[in-house]
């Protein structure tokens, strides 16, 4: 693991993840809820089937509630336009994935990929997977990260 980088915007704990990846607890419901708990922002993977929201997992799908989804602090990563209308129907903060670098949030944040250049209203996602340096150079919105108790 690398030393601790101080960050102060928004830190965002991707799939529920604190402290590394726990791939059998990632994105289940109780999950993403006890990182909640404990102050984090979160980043949900969602799917919108049969006019309900579902979370994925390993091994299944969680059904969640609409009113997890209104939360200020979830950020919900949909990987069709289906679900990304169902959220964006509920005013949930929500955007849809892409493999460029850069994909716009609907409360207007820039999810950026490394090592794409950073901007003032963008969310540095998983800066432990590049130069440390990336954070840096750059002063990012906010931050989503495995390991984002590294960045307190």
């Amino acid at each position: 693991m690398r030393p601790r980088v101080k960050f102060s915007g928004i830190i965002i704990s991707h799939l529920g993840n604190i402290d590394g990846r726990l791939p059998d607890k990632e994105n289940r419901l109780s999950y993403l809820k006890a990182a909640l708990k404990a102050g984090w922002h979160v980043c949900a993977d969602v799917v919108f089937y049969n006019s309900g929201f579902l979370l994925p997992y390993q091994n299944g799908f969680d059904p969640a509630p609409m009113s997890f989804f209104s939360q200020s602090r979830v950020w919900s990563r949909c990987h069709d336009a289906e679900t990304l209308d169902a959220l964006c129907n509920i005013k949930a903060h929500a955007f849809f994935t892409s493999d460029s670098g850069h994909t716009l949030t609907s409360e207007q944040f820039v999810w950026t990929l490394p090592p794409d250049p950073l901007v003032g209203r963008a969310i540095a996602a998983f800066p432990e997977l590049t130069d440390p340096d990336w954070l840096e150079k750059y002063e990012p919105a906010g931050l989503c990260s495995n390991t984002p108790i590294q960045y307190v």
